[in-house]
């Protein structure tokens, strides 16, 4: 699998899309009960020449309108390009310290790998292409049981995180020396894991 979980992808689209189709029918409605509202307040004002009456009409609509659209439409749009460049920001800080760190690897929610920093890649002599949508299993020494991994699983699962000593090997199936790794689960704002990063430390 590449970058996020497809099923998590879809249902993120759909929500965008129904929230498009809320937006779109109260912009109508509210087009809708504000000429109303229009029409209702010019039958009560004297009647004048039908270019004064059009002018009124178009006031009184721009008037009513604008605040439902500055809430609506105008404000969200302000609000989500700053936080666009916030996010921004963020991403590029966090992909200097992605590289700057320590060999890291990000997977997907099902333990499939995303990305690896070039350090990793330089330990193991594995190229991006070659482990990307892989399982991180292809690099397990030998020198662990099924039953110290079964253990990392369940603590990471209760946890949302694991620490411990792990021995892997590189594509010439050369062991490494023993690495400190840091597994931590990255939840969205749902509690749903997403992601899990792993950080080798020596």
């Amino acid at each position: 699998m590449s970058n996020i979980q497809i099923p998590a992808q879809t249902k993120q689209i759909k929500e965008q899309r129904q929230s498009v189709k809320r937006l779109a029918i109260i912009l109508i409605a509210s087009v809708f009960i504000v000429e109303a509202s229009v029409m209702g307040i010019m039958t009560w004002l004297p009647t004048s020449s039908r270019v004064a009456a059009s002018l009124l009409d178009a006031t009184l609509l721009s008037l009513l309108l604008f605040p439902v659209f500055y809430y609506l439409l105008l404000r969200p749009l302000v609000q989500n390009i700053a936080r666009h460049k916030v996010i921004e920001a963020d991403l590029r800080i966090a992909a200097v310290a992605f590289e700057i760190k320590d060999p890291t690897i990000i997977t997907d929610a099902d333990g499939n790998i995303i990305r690896a920093n070039q350090k990793f890649l330089t330990k193991t002599r594995y190229t991006m292409d070659e482990i990307e949508g892989k399982n991180p299993r292809i690099f397990k020494s030998g020198m662990h049981d099924e039953r110290y991994y079964q253990q990392l699983w369940n603590t990471l699962l209760q946890q949302g995180c694991w620490s411990g000593e792990i021995r892997i090997k590189t594509k010439e199936d050369r062991i490494l020396h023993p690495y400190w790794l840091t597994i931590t689960a990255v939840k969205n704002d749902k509690g749903e894991t997403t992601h899990y990063i792993g950080i080798y430390n020596f």
